[in-house]
């Protein structure tokens, strides 16, 4: 259970749904009325987070104070995991002395737009805001802020960063640090795709491990997750970059583009284009442009649950896309930031990271 767990953690954020406090997440003790601390915990709200975006890839940004290492109500076992998972970079465990990760979760959330999930009070952190909660069905989110958080992703995002500890799992040089035995096969392990944020204090990049400022090595573009949804379902993620823009459409010859033939019917396959529409990302903007011969249609909403405006794009058109915005390929086929979703889907084929947990495991007294 905890390797399905560990292998839905990351400190990447163009891979994560969520940011959550770890710290608090373990002693949510009404999720499954067990004892007071539970790792088990963090896999009931991934797969919450999971239901919610209707996707079973997603994974969670989890941060936890270093006092969890030594809290006598998680087992040694938990406790020993934690420990790895921080040094494999999966958990970002902060230094003793340094902000509460109470602190760090909504500074994350702020500078990467993650949602943040968490039943404090928001502490003046205006973005998106889930609670976990019970439920008869599972634990599920009820959202407690919609929103607009602060334009993201951060111009601290925008810099490559080295930490002067060159075994820092979040900010040492690239294969620096020895492979732990006891982690996943070689082949799973891998750089993150983008660095977690920075630790900004009084504006000047730190370490939120290590407590150090942070070296400046170069640029780095920014990036985000935007999700390809088939009747509100996530059917495939990808990352679009300051850099590097996508090209999504039946078949595209670009570089990196994004084929949803499988998606399409037959009326589908003659209505859209082998290179339908380019995702770009300027800064925080993220912008659709029509590349195609029928049109694309981006569908305006305020809200996960607000009414649409619907937006006609021509050939050449371009528009930024809000966080709630997505963008009509065809029917039942939208694509949009892939951290934001109007809600579970029924019936949705999400894979649970609990599916081998029996419910005694998880209720031990």
């Amino acid at each position: 259970m905890l390797d399905a767990i560990e292998r839905r953690i990351t400190t990447d954020p163009t891979a994560a749904g969520g940011v959550v406090d770890l710290t608090e997440i373990v002693r949510l003790v009404d999720l499954d009325g067990g004892r007071p601390a539970h790792l088990l915990r963090l896999g009931l709200v991934v797969d919450a987070l999971a239901r919610h975006l209707s996707d079973g890839a997603v994974g969670i940004y989890a941060v936890a104070d270093k006092a969890l290492l030594s809290d006598t109500d998680l087992t040694a076992n938990e406790r020993m995991v934690i420990r790895r998972w921080s040094d494999d970079g999966k958990v970002e465990v902060l230094r003793a002395g340094g902000p509460a990760a109470g602190q760090r979760v909504r500074e994350v959330a702020a500078l990467t737009g993650l949602p943040l999930i968490t039943r404090q009070p928001a502490g003046g952190f205006p973005g998106l805001t889930y609670a976990p909660v019970p439920s008869a069905a599972g634990p599920i989110f009820a959202t407690q802020k919609l929103g607009p958080g602060p334009a993201a992703p951060a111009a601290v995002l925008g810099r490559r960063w080295r930490c002067p500890e060159p075994e820092c799992a979040s900010f040492g040089a690239p294969g620096a640090r020895e492979p732990d035995p006891f982690g996943p096969p070689p082949e799973e392990r891998s750089e993150p795709g983008s660095q977690p944020p920075a630790q900004l204090i009084s504006g000047t990049p730190h370490c939120p491990r290590h407590g150090a400022p942070l070296r400046d090595v170069g640029g780095a573009p920014r990036a985000v997750a935007v999700a390809v949804r088939v009747k509100g379902v996530t059917w495939h993620r990808f990352v679009v970059t300051e850099a590097a823009p996508v090209t999504v459409g039946r078949s595209p010859d670009e570089p990196g583009g994004v084929g949803i033939g499988l998606t399409l019917d037959d009326r589908g396959l003659r209505w859209v284009s082998r290179s339908h529409v380019r995702f770009e990302l300027r800064g925080t903007a993220l912008q659709a442009v029509d590349t195609s011969t029928n049109g694309t249609t981006v569908l305006r909403r305020t809200g996960p649950a607000e009414a649409v405006r619907r937006v006609p794009l021509n050939r050449g058109d371009g528009g930024t896309l809000g966080e709630w915005d997505t963008v009509e390929l065809y029917e039942g086929i939208e694509l949009g930031r892939a951290d934001r979703g109007a809600g579970p889907v029924a019936d949705a084929p999400t894979v649970s990271v609990m599916t081998e947990a029996p419910t005694q495991s998880i209720r031990l007294s």
